[in-house]
């Protein structure tokens, strides 16, 4: 039987190949993964901007173009993943930023199962979340924090990450190196809701690919 397959889709370069990793680890930590499969590469956007406009297919830009180019692998399932900045803070309640693209995303994926699943502000906050298991893996180094850990108050976890490792955060690298660490324990979904958010998603989507393709 052929493998369902998930597709992810990300912004930025860091993420092309960390998310893949982290749904993979995903996977085997729930004993999924001789049923799923998941590309190296994530579908690239190439900037969070790029996710957040208007339907442009000429121009490469909207969420709906790059929903379309995953659909070209005959995906079982979608997640989109980009990170929230600011947006979340400034966005009025009714108008949140993952809803909206959800909606959007939705009119072209129609009945494949999706996820939206914004980064509370950044996926470096996943990190911080997950930080007791990074120093456990001598990533991160011992120690008391120059403040205290919010992850999803903060504004700059890449910058806190930075000081951590004590020398410059290169997010190709460093993002893929610190994601074999992250756990999946209710600890870490506490500290950052939003990666308690892709957690349960992942959940949803390997569910409803197999009710899909059972049906």
């Amino acid at each position: 039987m052929r493998k369902f397959r998930i597709v992810p889709i990300v912004e930025g370069y860091g993420e092309e190949r960390a998310v893949p990793l982290l749904m993979r680890r995903w996977l085997r930590h729930r004993n999924l993964h001789r049923w799923f499969d998941i590309p190296d590469l994530a579908v690239n956007a190439k900037g969070s901007g790029r996710l957040k406009a208007p339907f442009d297919p000429e121009r490469h830009r909207g969420i709906e173009h790059y929903i379309a180019t995953a659909l070209t692998g005959r995906p079982d399932a979608i997640l989109v993943l980009l990170d929230a900045d600011d947006e979340c803070q400034t966005r009025a309640k009714n108008e949140g930023l993952g809803p909206t693209l959800l909606a959007r995303a939705r009119a072209v994926a129609r009945e494949v199962p999706l996820a939206v699943v914004i980064a509370n502000r950044e996926y470096e906050a996943w990190f911080l979340a997950n930080l007791t298991a990074l120093r456990a893996r001598g990533l991160l180094p011992l120690g008391r924090l120059p403040e205290p850990l919010q992850p999803e108050v903060r504004r700059d976890c890449k910058g806190l990450i930075e000081r951590l490792l004590g020398c410059s955060y290169e997010e190709r690298f460093h993002q893929l190196k610190l994601t074999e660490a992250m756990t999946f324990s209710p600890r870490a979904a506490f500290r950052s809701p939003s990666y308690g958010k892709l957690l349960r998603d992942l959940e949803r989507l390997t569910r409803e690919a197999r009710h899909r393709r059972a049906a």
